[in-house]
């Protein structure tokens, strides 16, 4: 009789998260998959003489995390521009100009991350001494023979009002004169007292449309770098225990190709469902491409364990203004990887009725607007099996228990985002009332009820552990307060949530977030125990090793 040998046994701390949440002492991993859990002497039985074994003593070995709203092209973008993180005062800017001038051809673009600490940038005017940015006689000082741009972080990455700010070659370069007048009217361009232009910009707004309007001379992202950015991105997510992302926000064109030519080519690492993000211009431009184009995508779609595409985002609301400017130029992305959309609720309706009847899948934001949006799902559910087809409501901010009943009798999936919510953006909400505070990010709620949910980072920051820590202590960034003490999640609750979870979004939840036999070995191994760790300590943590498929990804050595 042939024996099964294992070619890795990893020792230490294992929460399996199966039904009981039952622990274990070892995992035995075969052909990529689990192929038991026990005791480690039981594991050791398994053992080969090509056999791996590795023992992580004081660590705990869980499911791969599932980000389940990762953005984690975005992510990658912000790799490839030179830092200027450093820089407390305009003096410091303009040296790392300097710098980074003396390398770069005359004439050729120096485009720099924003002002202020990653990964937020807050507030980027207070951390230089002069409290504003560099104006553009500033820059010329430092660059006068190269356009130079500090961009703005993005609104929702950042926290508006966002500055900008540009050299006088630069404003020439992009035609921006004392006469340019922008046709969003929460940007600004700054000016002296003469009228003329300072080469500062300020975007009050979360969503940014400078650089889409007014500044085409800008150099975008190729293709080439948006590969690169995904590769840098990668070794980010699972240096802290990310194995698999979900881009419900859904993915330009060119972003998907960039994913799929890396999966082609096998060096796509993380497990990846994609959505996408369609550029159309009407709801007649849209039946054509459901017909014609995106059958591919219907139900489950196309792909692998590695990567997949599912369906399309579709917009609830939005500016009609930032929508105009995108559709100037849809393929300007920006920072974002995905296209920008303006839907009213009546045309919000009409395009979920056609993905309906084409079997496409809908992903769409849904932020405080539950309301609205939980009706129209509704109406759409009695024509059309939403629940069965898996479509997700994502990004829930403030809910209701009439709201969430809703969304338990139709089914839909959905996601939460606690760091953006709770933690990042809590300001506007703490005036709620008790109960109204207890529902938002319902993750405690939904639970509850049985409504399938999944919690994503938004890259904000990208770190799961820091999502847990945000789902089990509700705890506001500016205040300290506790944004409703009834909304609080178990420790256990919150791990689920952004390790299952993720996993029914995309049909995979007897594949993946448990580390039971005929699971894929996908396994973070942390420096504590998640379960047991309470308040900061949970945050951190950190991640000592990652495997995808039995592959290390992380911390091999």
């Amino acid at each position: 009789m042939n024996r099964q040998y294992a070619e890795h046994i990893l020792l230490g701390n294992v929460v399996t998260l199966d039904n009981a949440c039952s622990r274990a002492e070892a995992i035995a991993i075969s052909k990529g998959r689990i192929l038991a859990t026990g005791t480690r002497e039981a594991m050791l039985e398994l053992r080969g003489p090509l056999t791996s074994v590795r023992d992580f003593p004081g660590a705990t070995l869980i499911p791969g995390f599932n980000d389940a709203h990762a953005h984690m092209d975005t992510l990658g973008t912000r790799q490839l521009r030179p830092t200027i993180e450093g820089a407390r005062s305009i003096a410091d800017l303009q040296d790392t100009i300097r710098l980074l001038a003396q390398h770069t051809p005359k004439g050729e673009w120096i485009v720099t991350m924003p002002v202020g600490a990653p990964p937020y940038h807050f507030d980027a005017p207070g951390t230089l001494a002069e409290g504003r940015l560099p104006n553009r006689y500033e820059l010329d000082a430092a660059a006068p023979d190269h356009p130079v741009y500090i961009p703005a972080p993005g609104g929702y990455w950042g926290q508006p009002p966002c500055h900008s700010a540009m050299n006088s070659l630069a404003m020439q370069l992009n035609g921006i004169t004392r006469d340019t007048v922008p046709t969003n009217p929460n940007t600004v361009i700054e000016k002296d007292e003469r009228g003329e232009p300072l080469g500062t910009f300020l975007e009050k707004s979360y969503v940014n449309t400078l650089e889409a309007e007014l500044l085409p001379a800008v150099p975008r992202f190729t293709y080439e770098q948006r590969c690169e950015g995904i590769r840098q991105a990668m070794r980010l997510y699972h240096s802290v225990g990310t194995t698999s992302i979900y881009e419900g926000h859904g993915s330009a064109p060119e972003v998907i190709a960039a994913y799929r030519e890396m999966w082609e080519r096998g060096d796509l690492t993380m497990r990846t469902s994609m959505v996408l993000s369609p550029r159309w211009r009407s709801l007649e431009d849209a039946a054509i491409a459901m017909r014609d184009w995106m059958p591919t995508m219907r139900g489950r779609g196309m792909g692998d364990a590695v990567f997949r595409v599912s369906g399309l985002f579709i917009a609830h609301g939005g500016d009609p203004c930032v929508a105009r400017i995108q559709q100037r130029d849809l393929a300007y992305m920006g920072w974002s990887g995905y296209v920008q959309q303006a839907n009213s609720s009546e045309e919000f309706e009409a395009l979920c009725m056609l993905a309906g009847e084409h079997d496409l899948r809908v992903h769409t934001i849904v932020s405080d607007k539950l309301a609205k949006v939980a009706p129209i799902m509704e109406r759409v559910a009695q024509r059309f099996p939403i629940g069965e087809r898996r479509w997700v409501l994502e990004h829930i901010s403030r809910s209701t228990p009439q709201d969430l009943a809703t969304l338990k009798r139709i089914g839909v999936a959905t996601t939460l985002i606690p760091a953006q919510y709770v933690w990042k953006h809590g300001t506007p909400f703490l005036n709620f009332s008790e109960q109204e505070m207890d529902h938002l990010s319902p993750a405690k709620q939904l639970s509850a009820l049985g409504v399938p949910v999944a919690a994503g980072t938004d890259a904000v920051p990208y770190n799961p552990l820091f999502c847990m820590w945000s789902m089990t202590t509700r705890r506001e960034r500016t205040t300290g307060r506790v944004m409703g003490e009834g909304g609080k999640v178990s420790n256990e609750t919150a791990l689920r949530l952004v390790t299952q979870g993720g996993a029914y979004l995309t049909f995979e939840e007897n594949e993946k977030g448990r580390l039971m036999p005929g699971q894929h070995a996908d396994i973070a191994v942390l420096s504590g125990d998640p379960l047991e760790a309470q308040g900061d300590a949970l945050r951190d943590l950190t991640c000592q090793a990652t495997m995808v498929g039995g592959h290390w990804v992380h911390g091999s050595e």
